[in-house]
């Protein structure tokens, strides 16, 4: 793979995180209080691993170093992203309908 298609690829998993990561804290905050159980037990394991991991101080790059600290974490975030793509777009599709009612 060419280094020009690596870099629009990352590019468009940042993007997708600037617009999946609000969808997933509105996923978390109807799932807390209730309204939203769509969520499989693997995925709230995901999730739950993931936030683990972003919280903690150790990191295989850690959060101190300038410019790079975060990248493991933001890849964390897109992979796990991706992996809950479908429920997702599930809740997208549950929130959706609730707005139109």
């Amino acid at each position: 793979m060419k280094v020009s298609t690596r870099f629009f690829e990352l590019l468009r998993m940042i993007g997708r995180l600037w617009t999946d990561l609000p969808l997933l804290f509105r996923l978390l905050k109807a799932w807390k209080n209730g309204s939203y159980r769509g969520l499989s037990v693997r995925t709230l394991a995901s999730l739950t691993a993931a936030l683990i991991y972003v919280l903690s101080p150790v990191d295989l790059m850690p959060d101190f170093i300038p410019g790079i600290g975060l990248i493991d974490d933001a890849a964390v975030l897109v992979f796990l992203l991706h992996s809950m793509a479908q429920d997702l777009a599930a809740f997208r599709v549950w929130e959706q309908s609730r707005t139109q009612v």
